[in-house]
């Protein structure tokens, strides 16, 4: 048996993809982005498509499975809540909610639900708000200018999920997620739906390309551990 392994390196060595029995670690992020409807959802879930399914990009996703990280493990680190929208600014400000982004950062649909991280039909990780608790965190760069928006308007408001990166969520402790080991992150709304506030900005929930569609994402930050190629 002992000489079967050692031959069975050996070819893996000289002709394989992989180093049998070796691994190794690298930082990594892996996140999962989807539309979020205009009227609001009941929940919605991240990490259930893979790059290539149902004309998903890598855009919307990097998860190399449905579910899973593959032949990967990981280590999760840190989680954050982020969204992605093509224009914040489609429309003149006129003072009321539907012509401002901020409205939804301070009103709407960041200021609600529960997040959960579940593992093999387990719960490790439950967050009430939590826009605010796992907050994008990345300290982008912000340009403010001052100025009437129009003859009877004064300055657009401004909000932020972003600004301080030093408020990011460590898990701690870290949460080990084995390969082929199935997860799934939920975002729900118990409380009722949260239909979009700003929709003279957000006109689109269909995720058409080139639509002012509002995405919503979670990022997983840590490490994956995956076999020597």
């Amino acid at each position: 048996m002992t000489r079967s392994i050692a031959i069975t390196r050996q070819l893996a060595k000289t002709y394989g993809t992989m180093a049998v029995g070796k691994l190794q670690s690298q930082r990594k992020q892996f996140y999962s982005y989807v539309p979020y409807p205009l009227a609001g959802a009941s929940q919605l879930n991240f990490f259930g498509q893979a790059i290539g399914n149902n004309g998903v990009t890598v855009e919307q996703t990097n998860m190399p499975v449905q579910g899973s990280f593959g032949t990967s493990s990981f280590i999760v680190k840190g989680i954050s809540l982020k969204y992605k929208i093509l224009n914040q600014n489609l429309t003149a400000y006129t003072g009321t909610d539907a012509t401002t982004f901020s409205s939804e950062i301070l009103g709407g649909l960041f200021g609600a639900g529960v997040a959960e991280l579940i593992i093999n039909a387990k719960t490790y990780l439950q967050v009430t708000k939590p826009f605010h608790q796992l907050p994008p965190a990345d300290g982008r760069v912000r340009a403010f200018s001052a100025g009437q928006v129009g003859a009877n308007t004064d300055v657009e408001p401004d909000a932020t999920l972003s600004s301080r990166s030093e408020n990011k969520y460590i898990c701690d402790p870290e949460i080990f997620i084995a390969a082929q080991q199935n997860f799934s992150f939920t975002i729900s709304y118990p409380s009722g739906l949260v239909p979009v506030l700003a929709s003279s900005i957000i006109t689109s929930a269909a995720g058409t390309p080139g639509t002012n569609t509002l995405y919503v994402g979670v990022v997983l930050d840590g490490v994956e551990i995956r076999p020597v190629q």
